[in-house]
């Protein structure tokens, strides 16, 4: 594999530790998703101590559905660019890696020569919602052990969430639901994953049964449902994510403006975004 120059390596490098860091710190991190290089400004501005970028957001923004029907190029262009933008560490969302382990292993050193920290790897079957299933789990932790033989090869401090799906995809008894997605946490966990992180997983009871039997920090994908950050801090949550949320509200902002000047010739929901001064000072930055 070819080498990535050290500076490039000791920044990218900087960045995952730090993100490991935060991710095992007693405080819970927040990470919100960034859809484009203006949000990833603004997050930073706000504080915000890593930045997660969401491929539901980033491929609806650029006019696809969601489900590595982006290019692998066009996902490492547009991730990479939230890297050089921002000085906070950006947690790629790799998707089901974009390929085999091959596939991956390619991922994860273009990602770590862009100087991304990390990124989300799931194990969530192709294809449509409601039929994907869950890949066999021998085959998933083929993907994560070529993680970590590029990461030993480039020398590499690179993150991995491991993502698993079972609450996802899974239908049927709630109690097999639970016990496969601690089994796999765990296997995930064991074969190097940092952070383990579930989708669709939102009742304080539960959360605090992976919480205690995963071995690994643990991150979910919040939303309306899910308990507050303060209550997932209590539950023994490490890290908290929420995809494509900020894009689904900067996309409805925009649709109550249009459909007040197409309904009522009006302009007034215009005094609530951000107005120019304030972001040319946040891209200003990026020049």
């Amino acid at each position: 594999m070819e080498p990535i120059p050290s500076d490039v390596l000791t920044v990218a490098n900087e960045k995952s530790r730090k993100l490991r860091e935060l991710v095992r710190a007693p405080e819970i991190l927040i990470m919100p998703g960034a859809y484009d290089v203006l949000s990833a400004l603004l997050f930073q501005q706000l504080g915000f101590e890593a930045i997660q970028g969401t491929s539901g957001g980033i491929a609806a923004a650029l006019g696809y559905p969601d489900g590595e029907v982006v290019s692998r190029e066009l996902f490492l262009e547009v991730t990479g660019s939230f890297a050089a933008a921002v000085s906070v560490p950006v947690n790629a969302d790799g998707e089901r890696g974009y390929g085999d382990e091959g596939g991956v292993r390619e991922t994860v050193r273009e990602l770590v020569a862009r100087g991304v920290a990390g990124m989300n790897l799931e194990d969530g079957a192709a294809g449509k919602p409601g039929a994907r299933g869950l890949v066999p789990l021998a085959d998933h932790l083929r993907k994560i052990a070529a993680v970590m033989e590029t990461k030993r090869e480039l020398g590499s401090d690179f993150f991995l969430n491991a993502r698993v799906d079972a609450f996802h995809v899974m239908t049927g008894d709630p109690k097999k639901i639970l016990e496969e997605a601690i089994r796999r946490g765990n296997a995930y966990a064991e074969a190097g994953g940092d952070c383990i992180f579930y989708l669709n997983l939102h009742a304080a009871e539960t959360i605090g049964t992976v919480v205690k039997e995963v071995k690994a920090p643990v991150s979910i994908l919040a939303g309306p449902q899910s308990p507050s950050v303060s209550e997932l801090q209590d539950l023994g949550v490490a890290r908290v994510s929420y995809g494509s949320g900020f894009l689904k509200a900067a996309i409805g902002a925009t649709k109550r403006l249009a459909q007040e000047i197409l309904e009522k010739g009006t302009v007034a929901a215009m005094k609530e975004g951000m107005q120019t001064p304030e972001i040319n000072m946040l891209v200003a930055k990026n020049k």
